[in-house]
């Protein structure tokens, strides 16, 4: 009776989590999780990939099962563990490229990562690197060389004063005879050389912040390079501008990341041109999270249910569009902007909307403050103003021009102080609080638009673009 007790604790035990130690703490059972493979558990227990299987029997090791229980060799139960070492990938990093910075190779970054598609690796992605792999050297810095026709491994190594063992090893030639043109080869460096990225050659460096991407929200592309470039580029099908910094050497984009945008992981192309014409272009994956948006459901105040009706939305909405869709090059912003009322936000951003028992079909494009009726409302920013007039939607209405592409609105106010073409500077009163145009009560309804999309304003509250 005790020893069915004993085995029916020992089968309860085993089920209790992924790995367990058997008797006398010398031989463990792993319980196959999913998302696991025979490398990441290896690399877990401090033993190796060969061993694991020798010891189960595996001859495929690609062939695990969720739930599958395997035995760990006891020689390895008390090994100290590796400590788990994660990189982010950066814009310009490819799975070799990192592989060749830690001393490991491609083939055991994806088996460890789960990597099917290299080409999907994205930029903000934690990979775990795992340990050196055994005859491979590590370099960080070095050089990308895309292969011209009729080069040579040895012309190319002379050109850049490597070695032609080390170039063999960090980009797994087996023979420098196997080039081929359009080839990407990474080239070891020493620690002065630029880091080891492939970017069309004028640029030095790229970089994508905040990630990931959210959906309703801002992000910024910075490019930065050794010389005056004209860059252009797309993302989810609408174009990137760039705008020059102060050195003339770094470009800005700021992308508004439509509201209704499905999540995934989206190609974003950049295209670089020299002062002499030249023309390469990039492709970095990025990924779109979820923006974390409810629902919420509008009655409006009775007599006002005609604003419903698109033949009236459709043509302020195209207005509003066309004055917040441009791109002015003077920035006039610098920095977090400040709160446009001293009240609380009741409506946030990007809820998804039903008007009077309709369907959730809308998403609200800005922020709502419950302030009383009359209290001031403040410019966040130095902008200008662009527009200033009555609407029928969103009732006494202004918009700031903040540059880049960056504006502000102003809905439903009881008063407006300002006239277009006036420049106001962070904190100058614009107007008051009201409840003109389509609402429920008197609120101020602060929309941001960016690159030409609604995006969350409260985003900018707490970041610093540019």
């Amino acid at each position: 009776m005790r020893r069915w007790g004993l085995l029916l604790g020992a089968i309860l035990w085993l089920a209790c989590g992924p790995a367990v130690l058997a008797q006398g703490g010398q031989t463990a059972i792993h319980v196959v999780q999913r998302g696991e493979n025979l490398y990441r558990i290896a690399l877990q227990y401090g033993t190796s990939v060969e061993a694991l299987a020798q010891a189960n029997g595996i001859t495929d090791p690609t062939a695990l099962q969720v739930g599958q229980r395997l035995i760990v060799p006891s020689g390895a139960i008390n090994a100290a563990l590796p400590t788990a070492q994660q990189h982010p990938v950066q814009a310009g990093e490819t799975l070799e490229s990192i592989a060749l910075r830690y001393g490991t190779t491609a083939a055991q970054l994806a088996a460890l990562n789960a990597v099917i598609n290299p080409a999907r690796l994205y930029v903000g992605q934690q990979l775990d690197v795992g340990q050196a792999a055994p005859g491979r050297i590590s370099a960080a810095h070095g050089y990308v060389h895309v292969v011209q026709p009729d080069e040579t491994l040895y012309r190319i190594a002379l050109r850049y004063q490597a070695s032609l063992n080390a170039i063999l090893t960090a980009n797994d030639l087996a023979s420098p005879t196997r080039l081929f043109p359009g080839q990407h080869l990474l080239i070891p460096g020493p620690e002065g050389a630029p880091p080891l990225l492939d970017l069309p050659a004028a640029l030095t460096e790229l970089e994508i912040v905040p990630l990931p991407a959210e959906v309703g929200r801002t992000i910024r592309i910075r490019a930065v390079a050794a010389q005056a470039v004209t860059l252009s580029g797309t993302f989810l099908d609408r174009p990137l501008v760039f705008f020059p910094r102060e050195d003339g050497l770094t470009y800005d984009a700021l992308y508004g990341v439509y509201a209704f945008s499905v999540p995934g992981i989206y190609p974003l192309t950049l295209t670089v041109q020299d002062a002499q014409g030249n023309s390469t272009s990039t492709v970095q994956m990025v990924r779109v999270a979820d923006g974390g948006y409810g629902t919420e459901v509008i009655n409006l105040i009775p007599g006002r249910e005609e604003l419903l009706d698109p033949a009236v939305n459709a043509p302020e909405r195209a207005l509003v569009a066309a004055v917040m869709g441009s791109h002015t090059p003077e920035r006039y912003f610098d920095g977090p902007m400040g709160l446009p009322a001293a009240a609380p936000v009741n409506s946030p951003f990007g809820t998804r909307r039903s008007y009077n028992g309709g369907p959730y079909d809308t998403f609200h494009t800005g922020a709502d403050f419950a302030g009383p009726p009359g209290a001031p409302i403040y410019a966040p920013a130095p902008g200008r103003v662009v527009l200033a007039e009555t609407l029928q939607v969103r009732g006494v209405a202004t918009i700031l021009d903040h540059g880049w592409g960056v504006y502000t609105g102003y809905w439903h106010q009881q008063e407006s102080y300002v006239e277009v073409g006036d420049f106001v500077s962070a904190g100058q009163v614009l107007g008051t609080i009201g409840s003109t145009g389509r609402v429920t009560g008197a609120h101020l309804h602060w929309e941001m638009w960016v690159n030409g999309v609604e995006v969350d304003p409260l985003q900018w509250t707490r970041e610093s673009f540019p």
